[in-house]
């Protein structure tokens, strides 16, 4: 069969995809490792609660950017069914998972001639890279879903595209990212999106625009529930954290050199220590290179030129993206595009739009090994072959075992809890969050630095600042509320005064997170409710209030539930038909 006709009769071959699903899943427990543990993983932009509740900042209620929105609620759904600590666990495992299969599955879809080899390699280097051991470091688990639903999101646009699947396979994966919020429903929808339009321009046919159309429709029913409380609430994006949150050097070969084998996250403190050797960065970049090559060379081949324009403008479309950000001559234009758009907010952090790239690298070196393993001897083959498919795990060792222990399941201090359980007995009123930061390392969690638990946890709207502390300055949060507070406390007001000022009646202090609380002061301010080693709340008189959730985003919600659920029962319908088909037959 010629490569022409390969590409016109693609065919799947699932039992092949056994083997690579084995690998995804024990290489994903590997990486977690003790991130599987009893308790909870608290770490950075995860502060996952152990007590799953639907408190007002889950449910995106009192935040003028609901950016925990609906992955927060999902993970709280799944918590009431199994427990907190389960859900976390099959949460992170089913994304680790899912990764290496879909990267799998994608290359199946688009060379089935592909050896089992080749497809473990692509599980393999979907994975075992710098995006996702920068992404996991920083707890931004829905970061990592994104790039974990991007190849089934691309496989079931190419599948519609071709008339191989009808538009729930585009339809389910733009779903399924939906859950996971802004940051994951974009990465998937810039590439997806960007591939069927580009087939519309091609082919200029209804079938290409309904592929559009339904991705287009289903990411806006499923995004509804933050992003019209968003635009109606209209923050604003301080021009100063787009440069901040730009891509940065992780290895000695600058920005661009970074990019190139898909590190490059903003957060400095999350860069594994082995991007900082220069021979592991050069041979990072050249190996990233080399698979980005034969990926691109593959795809004209096999697809030919016409059918392999849609795959490489998903990737090649984001990646302008970032470079537009990094870029010294462009950066000032992604600046004034990301403050003046809606919800520009979202796209200061460009480098997440790597995700096609990592993609593209994956695929690519499962050609390498595919071509390897065709053309050379078995003596140089295998060996060959080994050393391609171990590279991505040799060059991001420090991935294993919880992220070389950055991730470790927790168990929080039950006083803790136990303090938010009696508060949630008391009137309603808002909540002070002290020590004003939205940053803590708590003792029970060996002084990691995470996000508060506290609006997580305690079910009232939470006051906190919302600023983010860097070593760059500090970027500005979006919370009018909490920026009145902070200009209050820089004039020399008490913490408590300039809370009760914004409509607060109690304040929490959260004790032995890392930074000191006035207990003295904050005991003389008014009536001690709660009183615990690790959490003090004390009302100091402040108005009742009780968060009432606003028009807005009672039709948000109500949009995004019917697309998510709607999608996934339409999903599911064929299924289990066919089950009840099969069960029908087999009665006597």
């Amino acid at each position: 069969m010629t490569m022409a006709a390969v590409g016109r009769h693609r065919v799947l071959d699932a039992p092949r995809l056994t083997v690579p699903a084995l690998v995804a899943v024990l290489q994903g427990a590997l990486i977690l490792g003790p991130a599987l543990g009893r308790g909870v993983v608290v770490a950075y932009d995860m502060p996952w609660s152990p007590d799953p509740r639907w408190t007002p900042f889950v449910l995106g209620l009192g935040t003028p950017a609901p950016r925990a929105v609906p992955s927060d609620a999902a993970a709280v759904l799944l918590g009431k069914v199994v427990g907190a600590s389960l859900a976390q666990d099959l949460v992170l495992l089913a994304i680790l998972t899912g990764l290496g299969v879909g990267a799998a599955k994608l290359m199946g879809e688009l060379w089935p001639q592909a050896r089992t080899t080749a497809l473990v390699a692509v599980s393999v280097a979907a994975v075992w890279n710098p995006y996702v051991h920068e992404r996991l470091a920083a707890g931004q688990w829905v970061v990592v879903l994104g790039l974990a639903v991007l190849p089934w999101g691309l496989s079931g646009t190419l599948r519609a595209l071709h008339g191989r699947a009808g538009l729930k396979a585009v339809a389910l994966p733009v779903a399924v990212a939906s859950l996971g919020g802004i940051n994951a429903l974009f990465i998937v929808m810039l590439s997806v999106f960007t591939m069927a339009l580009t087939a519309v321009a091609a082919r200029r046919d209804r079938h290409s625009l309904r592929v559009a159309g339904a991705s287009l429709a289903v990411a806006a029913g499923g995004s509804a529930a933050w992003g019209l409380p968003g635009l109606m609430t209209g923050a604003a994006v301080d021009p100063a954290g787009v440069s901040v949150f730009g891509p940065v050097a992780d290895t000695p070969l600058g920005v661009l050199g970074s990019l190139v084998s898909g590190g490059g996250f903003w957060n400095v403190a999350t860069h594994p220590v082995t991007r900082n050797v220069p021979l592991l960065a050069v041979v990072a970049a050249v190996v990233a290179t080399t698979a980005l090559v034969a990926f691109t060379l593959a795809s004209r081949r096999f697809l030919g030129p016409r059918q392999a324009a849609p795959l490489l403008m998903a990737v090649a479309l984001p990646t302008g993206f970032v470079l537009l950000s990094a870029l010294p001559e462009t950066s000032g234009l992604w600046t004034a595009a990301v403050t003046g758009l809606p919800g520009g907010g979202a796209l200061r952090d460009s480098q997440k739009f790597m995700a096609a790239w990592v993609l593209a690298i994956a695929l690519g070196l499962g050609v390498l090994v595919q071509w390897t393993a065709e053309r050379a001897t078995r003596d140089v083959a295998v060996p060959a072959c080994a050393l391609l498919v171990g590279l991505p795990i040799a060059l991001s060792a420090t991935l294993g075992w919880g992220v070389a222990g950055q991730l470790d399941a927790m168990s929080v201090a039950p006083g803790y809890r136990t303090a938010v359980s009696k508060f949630a007995a008391l009137p309603p009123g808002d909540v002070g969050l002290l020590p004003w930061s939205q940053y803590r390392r708590y003792d029970w969690n060996d002084s990691r630095v995470s996000l508060t638990l506290a609006p997580r946890m305690i079910d009232r709207v939470v006051v906190f600042d919302d600023s983010l502390p860097l070593r760059a300055g500090t970027i500005g949060g979006e919370s009018e509320r909490a920026r009145a507070v902070s200009e209050a406390l820089l004039a020399g007001v008490a913490p408590q005064d300039a809370l009760r000022e914004v409509g607060v009646r109690y304040v929490a202090a959260e004790l032995r997170a890392g930074e000191l609380v006035d207990e003295s002061a904050l005991r003389a301010s008014g009536h001690v409710v709660v009183d615990d080693t690790r959490l003090l709340i004390v009302d100091i008189g402040g108005p009742e209030h009780d968060p009432a959730i606003s028009a807005t985003a009672l039709i948000g919600w109500t949009v995004t539930l019917i697309t998510v659920l709607g999608v996934f029962s339409g999903a599911a319908a064929g299924p289990v038909r066919r089950m009840a088909a099969a069960l029908l037959k087999s009665l006597p």
